[in-house]
């Protein structure tokens, strides 16, 4: 059941999402991935169906798909928002046509930096199968697909809605759930001494 915190919580998100979307009428927006940083092997499946590998720089369009190889890291710029995203190794993402970040295989942690003086920092619209999560415009949060289907969420800073089953959960900082295959949504907790560690260890920081 969804609380009066997480309504307002949610009409923050939205009105943070229509303001966006009305710069965006009045001005050409390019939605894509660009490559910050690499560490081994990391390529993109283009809406064309083409693959590409991608190096520092380059840029993967809305529809694409950016897989990390075994061994492999990857931090991407997600525009226009300017969130860093960062993929752990073996992990798959793509920038979906409704503009959602889908993570389909592995980890990522993100973020959006704080803005220069009279910038703004958006909410940030994550799908994994069923699960949907909206951080905050402060949020820095993971979301990570577990080899059993579960999702876990984990929230480092800010807090992120997360949505499943027709049941709403606001996380907040220092706090994960964990959302079965089915779609019931555990938590949320504290963050266990393993989760933490990966923060410490891989956080987008």
């Amino acid at each position: 059941m969804v609380s009066c915190l997480h309504f307002r919580w949610l009409s923050m998100v939205v009105g943070g999402l229509l303001v966006f979307g009305m710069a965006a009428a009045q001005q050409p927006v390019a939605f894509a991935l660009q490559v910050l940083g690499v560490s081994g092997q990391v390529e993109a499946q283009l809406p064309d169906v083409s693959r590409k590998r991608l190096r520092q720089g380059d840029t993967a369009p809305l529809g694409s798909f950016v897989y990390t190889q075994p061994k492999s890291i990857a931090t991407l710029v997600w525009l226009p928002y300017k969130a860093r995203v960062k993929l752990e190794s073996d992990t798959q993402v793509q920038l979906m046509p409704t503009r959602i970040l889908a993570l389909q295989k592995g980890r990522i942690w993100l973020g959006t930096p704080p803005p220069p003086l009279g910038g703004r920092r958006y909410p940030l619209p994550i799908q994994c199968g069923r699960v949907q999560a909206v951080g905050a415009p402060d949020a820095i949060f993971s979301v990570a697909l577990q080899r059993d289907g579960t999702v876990l969420i984990s929230v480092d800073e800010g807090s992120v809605l997360v949505s499943a089953a027709n049941s709403s959960v606001l996380v907040q900082s220092d706090l994960m759930v964990l959302v079965s295959p089915l779609g019931s949504i555990i938590g949320p907790m504290l963050l266990t001494k393993q989760e933490r560690l990966l923060w410490d260890m891989g956080g987008p920081r």
